[in-house]
C-alpha cells in the first residue's frame, strides 16, 4: 500500500516491500510518483476575460471541468450565466474568485456536487469584491443562481447577490416543485430582489427560496425584499442572518414583507418540519404588515405536514406588525427572543405582539418585549393556542400603554406565570430600529435568571443512563447532519435540575419524545430540562435558570455576526 492511496503489485511483491534494498527503493519512488500523479489529477483553470488564462468565459471553463477541478475567475465582467455541471460525492466542482479581484457576472445555475464560493464577507456592497451577481437592466431575467432539477450537496458562499433574480420571484432557489437536498447558502449579501434599485416598487420577490430536505442558511444579510425567505424544508437550520430595510411602499400586489414565510397549504404540497430559527437579527421593516415569521395553512385546520418549529435567540427590532403571525402549525416552540418595538407602524391597538392562537402545543417563554411607541392600548403581547407553554416573559413600555394582556385578551399580562412588567435595562437603547442598539442586560437586570426549563424528565424516566426521555422533545435539535468545510452545526447540549448537571444531545427521536445523549446523565422525574448550548456552540445557561430575550448576562456580539468560518475563503 503506498501511503494508504493505492496498492500496486509488482510480480506479486506488494507496493513498498521486497526482497533486496534496490528493490524496495525503486518500489518506494514507484509509488511517490503515484501519489503525486494523483493528486495532480485536480486541475486549477484560470478565467480571464481579456485572454491570457486557460479560458475567456466561466461557462467554457465549467464545461471543461472535471470532477474536483476548480474554476478560478480573475477580474473583469462577465456577461453570461454559466451552467455549472455536476461533479460527484466528495469531488466538487468549484468556481471562485482570484484573491480579492471584483467579478461581475449575470448569474449561476448550480448542479449535484458544486461550489460557488464569492470570497466577499457579508455584509459587502457591490463591486467591491468577490462575485457580483447582478442583472440590473433586466432585473428579472432569471434566477441569479438557481437550479433547474432537484440536486445534493451544493455550496453558495460568500457572494453579492443583486438587482436580479427570476420572473417567478425569486434570487437564489428554485420553484417548490424542486426538491434538493444538503443545501449550503453562507454568508452572503442579497439585496433589492428582482427590481433595479434606482425603481424599486415591485411584486413580490424573494432573495431565497429552498425547498427539499437538509439546508443550512447561515450569515448572509439580507434587504430591500417582499418575503425574504420563503421555504419548505425539513431538517434544515436558519441562524445568524441579519435582514434589514424592508419597506412595504417599495413592494406591490401581496405586500406583507415576512421574514420567514411557508404556505403549504395554499395550493401546493410539500413537507415543512422539524426547522430552527436560531439568533437572527431583523431590524427596520416599516410598514403594518411588516412581520418576522409567517407560518400558515390556509385550509383553516392543522397542518397536516408541517409541523415542529424551533425558533429562539433571535433579535426582531422595530418592524410595523407582530413579529409572530402561526396559523394551525402544531409545535411552534418559540423561546427566548428579544422583541423590541414591535406592533411600531400604528397596529397596537387590538394587536398581538407574538400570535399562534390557533397553532397547539407550542410554546412562547423566556420572552423580552420593550415597546417605545407613543401609545398602544388594548393589546395581547403574545397568544398561542391549545396545550401551550407560555410565560416566564417580561415586557416594558416607555410609552402610554394600557390594557396590555398575556396569553388571553382581557388578563393582564402579569397574571401569567412567571411573567414581569418592568424595565429590562439594556445596556443601549438608543432609538427604534437602530442597528447599533446593544440589547444585552445589564448588571441588575430583571430578566437575568428570571427564565424556567423548557420540558421535564418524563414520568417514567429516572436514575441515569444515554437515553433520556422528556415530556417534550420539540424544543431540542440534533444538528441534522449539516456540519460542513466552513461552518459546525452542534446538536444542542441540555441541562437537567442545574447548569452544572449538562450533556450535548446526538439524536433526537421526536416521536418518542427520547433524547440520545453523548455520556450518561443523572436525573429524576419530573425535574427540569434546559438549554444549556445552542447550536452554534455557544453556552446559553450559566446559572440556576435561564435569562430572558436573546443575549444572555454576559454574552458576545449584538448584534449577532456571521461565524468566523464564513470568512472569505480562496479555493
Amino acid at each position: 500500500m503506498c501511503g494508504g492511496v493505492v496498492t500496486l503489485r509488482l510480480t506479486g511483491i506488494p507496493c513498498g516491500s521486497g526482497p533486496f534494498p534496490l528493490m524496495k527503493t525503486i518500489i518506494k519512488i514507484v509509488c511517490f510518483t503515484l501519489i503525486v500523479n494523483l493528486s495532480a489529477l485536480a486541475a486549477n483553470y484560470a478565467v480571464k476575460s481579456s485572454g491570457g488564462g486557460d479560458f475567456t468565459t466561466i461557462q467554457s471553463c465549467a464545461s471543461a471541468m472535471s470532477p474536483g477541478d476548480t474554476c478560478t475567475v480573475y477580474a473583469g465582467t462577465y456577461n453570461e450565466s454559466p451552467s455549472i455541471p455536476a461533479g460527484t460525492a466528495g469531488n466538487y466542482k468549484t468556481v471562485t474568485v482570484n484573491g480579492s479581484d471584483v467579478v461581475t457576472v449575470d448569474g449561476f445555475t448550480l448542479n449535484s456536487h458544486t461550489k460557488l464560493i464569492g470570497n466577499c464577507t457579508a455584509p459587502a456592497a457591490a463591486g467591491s469584491c468577490g462575485f457580483t451577481i447582478t442583472t440590473p437592466s433586466s432585473p428579472k431575467s432569471g434566477a441569479c443562481v438557481g437550479w433547474n432539477s432537484s440536486i445534493t450537496d451544493f455550496y453558495i458562499v460568500n457572494n453579492v447577490i443583486t438587482e436580479c433574480g427570476a420572473g417567478g420571484g425569486y434570487m437564489v432557489g428554485s420553484s417548490y416543485t424542486i426538491l434538493s437536498s444538503y443545501g449550503y447558502i453562507q454568508g452572503n449579501t442579497l439585496s433589492y430582489a428582482c427590481v433595479n434599485s434606482s425603481s424599486i416598487n415591485h411584486g413580490e420577490c424573494n432573495p431565497i427560496m429552498p425547498f427539499g430536505d437538509h439546508f443550512l442558511i447561515e450569515g448572509n444579510d439580507l434587504s430591500h425584499y417582499t418575503l425574504a425567505i420563503d421555504f419548505g424544508t425539513n431538517y434544515s437550520i436558519y441562524r445568524n442572518n441579519t435582514f434589514h430595510d424592508q419597506y412595504e411602499t417599495e413592494a406591490s400586489g401581496n405586500y406583507h414583507t415576512d421574514v420567514f414565510f411557508s404556505e403549504p397549504g395554499a395550493g401546493v404540497s410539500y413537507t415543512v418540519k422539524y426547522n430552527v430559527f436560531e439568533g437572527n437579527l431583523q431590524y427596520n421593516a416599516v410598514g403594518p404588515n411588516a412581520k418576522t415569521d409567517l407560518f400558515q395553512n390556509d385550509s383553516g385546520t392543522t397542518c397536516p405536514n408541517c409541523y415542529n418549529v424551533i425558533f429562539r435567540y433571535n433579535t426582531i427590532s422595530r418592524i410595523g406588525s407582530g413579529a409572530a403571525s402561526n396559523y394551525y402549525w402544531p409545535h411552534i416552540m418559540t423561546y427566548n427572543n428579544s422583541v423590541v418595538d414591535a406592533l411600531s407602524d400604528g397596529t397596537a391597538s387590538n394587536g398581538t405582539a407574538d400570535y399562534a392562537q390557533m397553532s397547539s402545543n407550542g410554546s412562547y417563554l423566556n420572552q423580552l418585549y420593550y415597546f417605545s411607541f407613543a401609545s398602544g392600548t388594548n393589546f395581547n403581547v403574545y397568544q398561542c393556542g391549545s396545550g401551550c407553554n407560555f410565560g416566564h416573559s417580561l415586557y416594558w413600555c416607555t410609552g402610554s400603554c394600557s390594557s396590555v394582556w398575556g396569553n388571553q385578551a382581557a388578563v393582564p399580562f402579569t397574571n401569567d406565570p412567571g411573567n414581569k412588567n418592568a424595565n429590562p435595562m439594556f445596556e443601549n437603547y438608543i432609538s427604534a430600529g437602530n442597528p447599533s442598539n446593544d440589547y444585552h442586560l445589564q448588571a441588575g437586570s430583571p430578566a437575568i435568571g428570571a427564565g424556567t426549563y423548557l420540558t421535564t424528565v418524563g414520568s417514567g424516566d429516572a436514575g441515569s443512563g444515554t437515553s433520556l426521555v422528556v415530556k417534550d422533545a420539540s424544543y431540542f435539535q440534533d444538528g441534522y447532519g449539516l456540519s460542513n468545510a466552513y461552518s459546525t452545526v452542534h446538536p444542542d447540549c441540555i441541562a437537567v435540575g442545574t447548569a452544572s448537571n449538562n450533556v450535548c444531545v446526538t439524536a433526537v427521536n421526536y416521536s418518542t419524545n427520547t433524547l440520545t445523549l453523548a455520556s450518561s446523565i443523572s436525573r429524576s422525574a419530573g425535574e427540569g430540562v434546559y438549554l444549556y448550548r445552542k447550536s452554534d456552540g455557544v453556552q446559553v445557561l450559566t446559572g440556576s435558570a435561564p435569562d430572558l430575550g436573546a443575549y444572555p448576562y454576559g454574552s458576545g456580539t449584538n448584534p449577532p455576526v456571521p461565524p468566523s468560518g464564513l470568512a472569505a475563503v480562496v479555493q
